[in-house]
Formats: structure tokens, sequence, C-alpha cells
């Protein structure tokens, strides 16, 4: 690097011999105070004023502490997966512009492309704690597909309802008396569920040990005959024959086999034409001989 006397001594050849003296003495001064400062001025100078460090982490306490508590308390991932600076950078008034969207760091997913965030998901530090409208749906089977299929497949009241209607809060899981009476007294929620599921819920399944007195609270008239009859069938579940679906109608020969020839069958117009419905059989003689058997035989070891 030159020495400042070499420089200055260059600068000032450069001014014109012609100027008055009182111009090239003050040109001269002028010169060499500003060579003066730019050689005493620290590396950088002239590109503007050094530019703080931002605030840290622990600068955010300071102001903020209620905001630093909600994620410390219930941030999620917003906690253990970002600081305040991730999210925030800089600070007024230097940057004013510090609230993030979220899309910046959620993307991937249907529901992350959703306008209005804060619908729902009211304090960014708390993500989690999910205030919901009163009217949603599509925000919702963003992410619930299977049931939004299920309600849109198998239509029924349930179909027309918005989903917060019934999940008044996230992950609610409502009970089914909220809306409907029970078949019998003393049924559990969790019994309700055995035959509908609340999302198709007029497709009706249920298990195998179904008590029939479940099935009697909508079908009184057939359930009072068949505990009425003295023919076996009394003795089975109502789901032991119509299995596992609703207004399954099974055959007499999935049980029966084919205990007569088909032309007497068919003569007399199918099983029903002589032993009468399933659940209140006509019993003809041998019939009712076995079932006083039977019952005797069944008294008998009660009372030996």
């Amino acid at each position: 690097m030159r020495k400042p006397h070499v420089i200055l001594r260059h600068i000032l050849l450069m001014v014109p011999a012609i100027l008055p003296f009182k111009a090239r003495f003050a040109t001269y001064y002028l010169v060499a105070a500003v060579v003066g400062v730019c050689l005493q001025a620290p590396a950088g100078a002239g590109t503007g004023p050094e530019t703080p460090p931002g605030p840290t982490v622990a600068d955010c306490r300071k102001c903020h502490s209620n905001i630093v508590n909600f994620i410390e308390q219930d941030g999620r991932a917003h906690k253990t997966k970002v600081t305040c600076t991730d999210c925030h950078v800089g600070h007024p008034p230097r940057v004013r512009n510090i609230i993030p969207k979220c899309g910046r760091c959620h993307q991937g997913r249907e529901h992350f492309t959703l306008d209005n965030c804060l619908l729902c998901h009211k304090n960014p530090h708390t993500p989690l704690r999910i205030t919901l409208p009163d009217h949603a749906t599509y925000q919702c089977v963003t992410c619930h597909k299977e049931q939004i299929k299920e309600l849109r497949t198998h239509l029924s009241t349930h179909s027309t309802f918005d989903c917060t209607i019934c999940h008044t809060r996230h992950g609610y899981l409502p009970p089914c008396f909220n809306c409907h009476a029970p078949h019998t007294k003393g049924m559990t929620n969790e019994e309700c569920q055995d035959c509908h599921r609340p999302h198709m819920p007029l497709v009706v399944t249920y298990p195998d040990d179904t008590p029939p007195y479940y099935c009697g609270a909508c079908h009184g008239d057939v359930y009072r005959l068949l505990s009425q009859s003295h023919a076996k069938h009394r003795n089975l579940a109502c789901a032991f024959c119509h299995k596992k679906k609703h207004r399954t109608i099974p055959r007499c020969t999935d049980c029966h086999g084919l205990p007569h020839d088909k032309k007497l069958i068919d003569k007399f117009n199918g099983c029903r034409g002589c032993h009468g419905i399933a659940h209140n059989l006509k019993l003809n003689r041998i019939d009712m001989r076995l079932e006083q058997k039977a019952y005797l035989d069944a008294r008998d070891e009660k009372n030996p």
C-alpha cells in the first residue's frame, strides 16, 4: 500500500495550475482533508453503518414471556423442532414483516393448502389446541378421508350434517345418545356401534353374539312370536340365522338341507306351505312329542 504523502502528491498534481492562488489553496486543503479521513476509516467503511446482531431466543423472553410460556406448555413441534428466531427473522423497526406464512414450513399435505389456518389453529404457539368453527366440513375431510367416503357412499341423515355438528371439539367422539334414544334400557354407546357405524349408520352389521332383545327393540312382533314359539328356533339368537348383515334372509336349506323330495316341496310352494314362518313354526305330532321330550329332559336335569 502507498504511503499517504505519496497519494496526496499525485492528487495535488492533478489540480490545474491556471486556477487563481486562493482557489488552488482551497482545493489543496479540501483534498488533503478527504484523503486524511479516508485513510483513517476502518476496512469496510463507506458501505453504511454496521448492522447490529438480531435478538436471541433469550432476548425474546424479556418482552414476550407469555408467548414463550405457551410454547413451553404446549408448543409440540414448535417447541422441539424450531426456535423463535427460526420463524421470526429480525425484529421491528429494522425488520417489519416478521410473521411467517404457515406454508413456509408446512408443506406436502392437502391440509396444508387450506386458506386461513388461524380459523382453527387460533394460536400458532399452541398449534394443536384446535378451536373448530360452528360449520366446517371441507377443512376436516382433507385429513379424515375414510369418514367422508363412508358418508358420501352410504347416504343417511348424517350425510347432510357439517362435521362440527357432531364433533364440536377436535378429537371429540360424541355418544350416540346425544341424539338417539337407545333400543333398550341399559344399552351402552359401544353396543350401539357394534351394529351402527356413525358415518354409515344404515349399513347395519353385528357380531354373532348380539342379544336377541336388541333386535326385538325394532322387530317387536317377530321377537314376540319367536319367544312364544315351542319350536327349537326359539333357542337360537337372531344373528345365528340372520348372519352379519341386517336384512339377511337365510334359506331353510342352509341349515336343514333338503329333507323332502323336491317335487313334494314344489307341490306345497316351499317349506312354509307346511311348516309356516320360521319364527312361529307349525308343529306336527312328531315335532310336539320331540318338544315335549326335550322339555321333560331339561326339567329332569334341573330337578334330579
